[in-house]
């Protein structure tokens, strides 16, 4: 059987071997892609075709943006990038990287594809979301940059379930740093949200979602439903933690004002949690508030998040919170 499928199996790799030879597709202006490969900013861009900036309608796709900025108009309510796929064949695998999106309804809006990634993405004074990501699964979320939009920097929506969100900031949006409506089984881990106008993070109608190590300093940190159940700590484990600390945990809970429960409760043991733990709501706890030191909100690390050990701690906890169910 083995000598049978050889043949398919070199044929494959060649395949594959001669698409990732394939040279980039330069873009110097809003574009349409419904074909494979990797597309490739020339320069900034300004403007917007029919439906958004860049619009993606295929499968098996890259943007590298090359750090260039793609800028929109107040005149038209449109996404930057908009990954839709097509009627009856949603997108899959699709990368954005390197890019900056600025003065959008929102930066990037994302519409029931799977397998998305998002790196080194900037979605910043957008009219409304920075990062929409709608009935999206299995993405990375990874080192990207939401601020100063007038909506909520980051939302997943309707049932995006399965997605992690690492290393990434969202600040000064005019609603909530985070927003999770109706999305399960998602992974937030050494994120930084700080300074935004309603919530840190927003949550309705979510279960089974892990978030922890993230650093959130806002005059109102979370607003949470009495029927959500998340897990907001993971098992100790060595740090640094995103408040720069000796071990990972729970979540860092400031305030602008310096009054927040990981500035005011003690550690007396000096092991980086809290004392006691931080209930957020009735059902909602985290075990293992971080402690942070001086007397101003901590800087964020370099390497937040709990990489590997974290994905397979943050199973362990989705299977224990579905036992318990």
């Amino acid at each position: 059987m083995g000598t049978m499928f050889r043949p398919l199996l070199l044929l494959c790799l060649a395949v594959l071997a001669l698409a990732a030879a394939a040279p980039a597709v330069p873009v110097t202006g809003p574009v349409v892609i419904t074909a494979p490969g990797t597309y490739e900013l020339a320069n900034d861009i300004a403007g917007a075709g029919e439906a958004a900036g860049i619009e993606v309608r295929a499968s098996n796709v890259v943007i590298e943006g090359n750090g260039h900025t793609l800028v929109g108009s107040s005149a038209r309510d449109l996404p930057g990038i908009l990954v839709q796929g097509t009627e009856g064949a949603p997108a899959d695998r699709v990368e954005i990287r390197n890019i900056s999106l600025q003065d959008w309804q929102h930066g990037v809006h994302a519409i029931g594809v799977s397998g998305l990634v998002l790196e080194r993405v900037t979605a910043r004074e957008n009219r409304d979301h920075g990062l929409y990501l709608f009935a999206v699964t299995n993405a990375t979320i990874e080192n990207c940059t939401a601020v100063a939009n007038r909506g909520t920097g980051l939302v997943l929506s309707d049932v995006s379930h399965d997605n992690l969100v690492q290393a990434t900031t969202a600040s000064e949006n005019e609603h909530n740093g985070l927003m999770l409506i109706a999305s399960d089984r998602n992974r937030l881990l050494g994120n930084t949200v700080r300074d935004n106008g309603a919530y840190g993070i927003d949550c309705y109608l979510t279960r089974e979602n892990v978030i922890a190590d993230n650093l959130f300093v806002n005059a109102n940190n979370t607003h949470i439903e009495e029927f959500d159940r998340d897990t907001w700590s993971l098992p100790a484990s060595a740090g640094p933690n995103i408040a720069g600390g000796p071990m990972r945990g729970g979540n860092y809970w400031g305030q602008p004002d310096g009054k927040g429960y990981s500035e005011v409760t003690p550690d007396a043991d000096g092991d980086g949690f809290c004392d006691a733990p931080y209930t957020l709501e009735e059902g909602s706890v985290d075990e293992l508030p971080l402690k942070g030191t001086g007397a101003t909100p901590p800087a964020t690390t370099a390497t937040p998040g709990f990489g590997w050990a974290g994905a397979l701690a943050g199973l362990s906890a989705l299977f224990l919170l579905v036992r318990r169910r």
